[in-house]
């Protein structure tokens, strides 16, 4: 049976024809002058520069706009893409159109990039060339800034959305991507010789590169592997290790998703957090001395508090114990620079899972980021379509990771989508994202603490969380709370238990113990995100002083999770306050 061809089969078969040259002699050769530099990237992936004199032509517009560009047929060219497959493929179509001195750049802007060769703006469509984007193109791009919601008494207001740490919203940019590849690209993958389906092929392994790039990951010995969020990625990991010996160690502030895949494939120990909920390190190396460990399974940053983990430390005493490690970023991916580093260093990150939900794509996609070697070892996660490359009736041969744990048809716009969140949030910077979301949650923490009556959790120093803020309001249960934050401020938060109970069970105990009440049964969350400001900020300080001082205005009916809200209005001088049945 004839083997569907991949991306691989494409850019090899490309590569026998189609001669390379390397960075080196690109850049310190003297016939530049001569020849025609071809961008093929994507206008998005240009955001973060391009080589001097380059012509931006993306590999879609290629056959119909590059006469306007290269009139003549023996004029020398050069195509550049961001790892060299596509430029492949694109010089391979330009032989085929009749040029005749046509090369591709070996490596792509990457290696050049690697190398530390000049980057100029020469080619960016989206930021202006060489300037990565400002706050206020940022807020431009999502169209929920202008959101209105209704509020009691009021008619409209505009939303202030801080339930980022649940889910973020998809910028106009990756909006048009997802929308043209559903459009105009939609086709399965790695199954088909058609045009769109080279197309949806191309831009799904795109996508591998951008993600690796984004969490500082090379894929030669590391591998990505596409899920449908940070749950089943954390899965995939529990999967990969389960026959290997040893006790996998969670934390008490974990997610639950970074809990209950590991325990219901075998026994599981647990770090202990202190009482300002930060990891107790000592306790991390008491289990990892005392036990076999194969697994220590860590979140970059709680959903809870923001407490971000010291993974350089957790890191480190794994490896020294001859441990492994998985890291949750569902909450870092999007707020702050993560780097896996090399798989010897001895602080590297073994396993990583994230989801583009959380990180300004649409719904639907993960990934897990792993050792390929380890990954190709074990038994497919779902075997099916995709998975094998050949099937007999009494077996099957399977391929290696990352096909070998892809199921089925990806969601491949959802990764399409993920891939351009991260590159628009690199187009930014993810230094500057850090830095916005310090200098937001530097106003917030300090109007929460200078509120009396609070009950703030976790660390005080903004630097120490990720852009999460969970508290509570004396006497006002979390649910009454949120729900006056929504009806009169139209402010979006998230309040209960945030899927981390045994991180809250023991956060709410110590805070009741430390201001002599009782203990509430969850708490509100504030999260910040790219185009919240310091306005935003205000209003939320604002209304929590409203619901602190009992000056909310509507009537409000608690029947256990559920609230409804109407206008009160005044009764006899007074505000009305929240009945329970």
């Amino acid at each position: 049976m004839t083997q569907p061809w991949t991306l691989e089969d494409f850019v090899k078969d490309a590569l026998g024809r189609v001669p390379e040259i390397a960075a080196e002699e690109l850049h310190h050769g003297t016939s530049r002058q001569e020849m025609v530099l071809l961008d093929v990237r994507e206008a998005e992936e240009t955001a973060g520069g391009a080589l001097e004199g380059a012509v931006h032509l993306p590999r879609g517009l290629l056959e119909l706009r590059v006469r306007e560009h290269v009139a003549r047929s023996d004029t020398p060219v050069v195509v550049y893409c961001g790892g060299g497959n596509r430029s492949a493929l694109a010089a391979d179509v330009l032989l085929k159109m009749g040029y005749t001195r046509v090369r591709s750049l070996a490596g792509g802007i990457e290696r050049w990039r690697r190398l530390g060769l000049p980057i100029t703006g020469g080619a960016g469509v989206r930021p202006p060339p060489g300037k990565k984007l400002g706050w206020e193109e940022v807020r431009r791009e999502f169209a929920i800034v202008a959101r209105c919601v209704p509020v009691l008494g009021e008619g409209e207001r505009a939303l202030v959305y801080m339930d980022h740490a649940a889910s973020t919203h998809a910028p106009s940019s990756v909006l048009g991507a997802y929308t043209e590849f559903v459009a105009r690209e939609y086709a399965n993958i790695h199954r088909g010789t058609h045009h769109l389906s080279r197309k949806a092929t191309e831009r799904f392994e795109e996508c591998y590169g951008i993600i690796a790039r984004h969490v500082g990951a090379e894929l030669q010995r590391g591998t990505i592997c596409f899920t449908s969020n940070t749950t089943q990625a954390i899965d995939l990991c529990a999967h990969v290790l389960a026959e290997r010996p040893g006790l996998v160690v969670t934390t008490e502030m974990e997610h639950h998703s970074n809990e209950l895949p590991h325990r219901r494939r075998g026994p599981t120990l647990r770090a202990r957090v202190t009482d300002e909920g930060e990891l107790d390190l000592g306790h991390l190396e008491e289990l990892l001395r005392g036990n076999r460990v194969k697994l220590v399974a860590v979140t970059a940053g709680s959903n809870v508090t923001g407490v971000m983990p010291d993974l350089r430390r957790v890191a480190r005493l794994a490896h020294e114990h001859g441990a492994l490690v998985l890291v949750d970023a569902a909450q870092a991916l999007a707020r702050m620079p993560i780097d896996v580093r090399d798989l010897d260093h001895p602080e590297h990150i073994d396993f990583l899972a994230g989801a583009g939900h959380k990180a300004y794509a649409p719904f639907g996609a993960g990934f897990l980021y792993g050792p390929r070697a380890m990954m190709s070892e074990v038994a497919p996660y779902i075997p099916g379509g995709g998975t094998a490359s050949r099937v007999t009736a009494n077996g099957a041969e399977y391929l290696p990771a990352p096909d070998r744990h892809h199921g089925g048809t990806p969601n491949i716009a959802g990764v399409v989508g993920m891939a351009r969140a991260l590159a628009f949030l690199q187009a930014i910077g993810m230094e500057e994202v850090r830095e916005h979301e310090v200098r937001l949650m530097e106003r917030m923490l300090r109007g929460l603490r200078e509120l009396e009556g609070i009950t703030l959790y976790g660390p005080p120093d903004a630097h120490k969380r990720l852009g999460v803020a969970t508290f509570n309001v004396d006497g006002v249960s979390d649910l009454l709370a949120a729900a006056v934050l929504s009806e009169e401020g139209a402010i979006a938060v998230r309040n209960g238990r945030f899927c981390s109970h045994l991180y809250m069970d023991k956060l709410l105990a110590a805070g009741a113990k430390a201001a002599g009440g009782e203990v509430p049964t969850g708490a509100v969350r504030a999260s910040v995100g790219l185009y919240n400001d310091e306005s935003d900020v205000d209003r939320l300080l604002e209304y929590v002083r409203k619901v602190r001082d009992r000056q909310w205005r509507g009537r409000y009916q608690v029947k256990g999770d559920v609230v409804s809200a109407e206008f009160a209005g005044r009764c006899a001088d007074k505000w009305m306050e929240a009945t329970k049945d």
